[in-house]
């Protein structure tokens, strides 16, 4: 294995409250009554604006617009990184894997974000939905970050990520895949997707990915 690629929303970064209060804004600023931060976390992990179609029936354009604007304003003061990911991906980089992120939030969003937790510097790719035509959970946005690296074989990259789209994307490009319990789904949830290895933390990533222990069938 030579390289490995991350989700970034539940897998690197806790950004709940920045999504949620990005989302209580824009519904406001329509002058919407907003939905619930359950109904707003259950659809994270999509594209922004699969999610306002999955939230209500808005004018996305409109909506995703003022929604990236408070976001990128707002969103450095309420985002934090998941435990262990700064020493993890330092012990990958030293073990001498490649690492890049396949993200749905937009890089307009997401490289702010890894420039300011200071964990841009692992990264040689950082793959968003704008690069691709189909988003997860179709494989395009696994082996887009694969062309960019120059990645060949799908054995040469495991992929890491916290959500069923994760989970089926990498599946789908024929990639192993690492499921992690730090974000949007549950234990349950990623194992009825068909993820056979599943962690609680960056740390076990780290220690399956070192060790070779990736059930992929």
């Amino acid at each position: 294995m030579k390289a490995a690629g991350f989700d970034l929303d539940g897998t690197l970064i806790d950004s709940t409250d920045a999504i949620v209060e990005s989302f209580l804004h824009t519904f406001r600023t329509l002058g919407r009554t907003p939905p619930s931060r359950a109904d707003i976390v259950a659809t994270i992990s999509v594209t922004l604006e699969d999610q306002f179609c999955l939230l209500a029936p808005v004018d996305t354009t409109q909506a995703a617009a003022i929604y990236r604007e408070h976001y990128l304003r707002t969103s450095r003061a309420t985002t934090f990184l998941l435990p262990g990911v700064v020493e993890s991906l330092d012990r990958l980089r030293l073990a001498g894997l490649r690492m890049g992120v396949a993200t749905s939030k937009k890089r307009s969003s997401a490289e702010p974000l890894l420039d300011h937790l200071d964990i841009a510097r692992f990264f040689e790719a950082c793959i968003g939905p704008e690069d691709v035509t189909h988003p997860k959970p179709h494989p395009e946005p696994v082996q887009t970050l694969m062309r960019r690296m120059a990645l060949h074989d799908p054995t040469d990259l495991v992929f890491i990520g916290d959500t069923r789209f994760d989970a089926e994307s990498a599946a789908a490009a024929g990639v192993p895949f690492i499921g992690v319990t730090t974000g949007y789904a549950t234990r349950a949830e990623l194992e009825a997707c068909g993820a056979r290895t599943i962690v609680d933390s960056m740390v076990e990533v780290v220690n399956c990915v070192l060790t070779g222990c990736i059930l992929t069938s």
